[in-house]
């Protein structure tokens, strides 16, 4: 959908984020963005309370706004769970889905480990018209039993040995650059005028788990909060977001994934094949029910049933989704590469988004969104469509509930939660 002609004085750029949690590198991207690209207003899509490795996020989503907003955000919208917690091409789907039918943005902001567009854009034409030796390549891949990243980076190497155009393969090592080429590649099946843009990312890597120096990745931020040392984030984070990260730590606490054990261990207790296979492959629900009185902790479990061909994050999927009731069951083709269609509906099919967050100045933006008339927004669960936002508002009351229980604190229920306003 192409942005409306309206208040063209104006300009509005997306992020997709997690902020899990909001710390100085992203801080650095807001900036930059908005210097770079000149933009008046910065929309982020936000994964709501569950992330895209298929973990509870550190701090609930109106936390995790609130801080999104004190670090230079205008509006955070909600990513639907089913996207947020999905693999990398379903969670970029979605969430550029969200940002081309707001109807008003004119760029996608993301980082990478490249830091230019020009071989991320290569990649994702390879993966959205799906040449015939490349979905050869990733059939016969998928067939030897590698997983399906590294089945689709093998396609990628087979292509480039041909002679078709592709960026250099090691691209897919990377996880920002994994994500930049699933959100190039979007646009494109959308055929979205949205235009991408990058920025190198700075600092320690995605999966650093030591928060050194001023650019600390995220993991290491929450194995410091883990492991009792909050206060090592305080040089990981602008002096304002610290303050409000202190508060809602020592308020409201935090949660990780072994925070669900028991749910999930009561869950697999009477299941039956066909209860879990919505949620997963047939072979995995297999491995679930055979191992399942070996079951200690959700990540101990998930360690457990991962094989060869499985990422571990992708069995984090599998069983976080059984716990949801979120269908995800992919109708994937063993020779496409395309695996960003959802098994559910969402309110971005009703024509809604879900506000989190916004500040007072950006009304100039919502009023543009509003006449764009793209996607509505809305931030009362109740004025949501309840068929599509069914599985959001079970997520995010069984995070609530987990939450409240280990802090030993009143029970929220999301329909009384409103949005952040700064």
């Amino acid at each position: 959908m192409a942005p409306v002609d309206l208040f063209q004085h104006c300009k509005t750029v997306g992020i997709i984020a997690e902020y899990n949690p909001f710390h100085n590198g992203h801080a650095y991207q807001i900036r930059e963005v908005r210097k770079q690209s000149g933009a008046d207003y910065i929309i982020i899509v936000m994964s709501g309370d569950f992330v895209q490795r298929g973990r509870p996020a550190l701090l609930d989503k109106y936390a995790r706004a609130r801080l999104a907003l004190l670090g230079g955000a205008d509006l955070v919208l909600e990513l639907p769970c089913a996207a947020a917690s999905g693999s990398a091409a379903r969670f970029a789907q979605e969430a550029v889905r969200i940002l081309d039918r707001l109807g008003v943005v004119q760029e996608l902001w993301f980082g990478s480990e490249a830091g230019e567009l020009a071989p991320l854009l290569e990649a994702a034409a390879v993966l959205a018209e799906e040449p015939p030796h490349f979905r050869n390549a990733l059939r016969q891949s998928l067939r030897q039993g590698n997983s399906y990243p590294l089945a689709r980076q093998k396609a990628l190497e087979a292509c480039s040995a041909d002679g078709e155009k592709l960026a250099a393969p090691e691209l897919l090592c990377l996880p920002n650059n994994i994500l930049g080429i699933e959100y190039c590649t979007a646009l494109k099946r959308l055929r979205s005028s949205v235009l991408p843009r990058t920025l190198k990312r700075v600092g320690s890597g995605y999966h650093d788990r030591q928060a050194s120096g001023s650019f600390a990745s995220a993991s290491a931020l929450r194995l410091a909060v883990k492991t009792g040392n909050p206060e090592e984030a305080e040089r990981q984070m602008p002096p304002e977001v610290f303050s409000a990260f202190s508060c809602l730590l020592s308020r409201e606490g935090w949660l990780e994934l072994n925070d669900f054990s028991l749910l999930l261990k009561c869950l697999l207790l009477d299941s039956r094949e066909e209860d879990l296979l919505p949620c997963m492959p047939r072979e995995t629900a297999r491995r679930v029910l055979s191992l399942r009185n070996h079951f200690l902790s959700f990540s101990q479990f998930a360690e457990l049933i991962k094989t060869r061909g499985r990422t571990r994050s992708s069995i984090d999927r599998d069983l976080l989704h059984f716990l949801l009731g979120i269908p995800s069951a992919s109708s994937l083709s063993p020779g496409s590469a395309f695996s960003g269609s959802l098994a559910c509906r969402t309110i971005t099919d009703d024509g809604f988004a879900r506000v989190l967050g916004f500040r007072r100045r950006s009304s100039p933006l919502l009023a543009s969104i509003k006449q764009a008339e793209g996607l509505r927004l809305e931030a009362r669960p109740s004025r949501l469509p309840r068929e599509a936002y069914a599985l959001d508002l079970r997520a995010s009351n069984l995070y609530e509930a987990v939450r409240s229980q280990k802090m030993g604190q009143s029970f929220r229920e999301e329909c009384t939660r409103q949005p952040v306003i700064l």
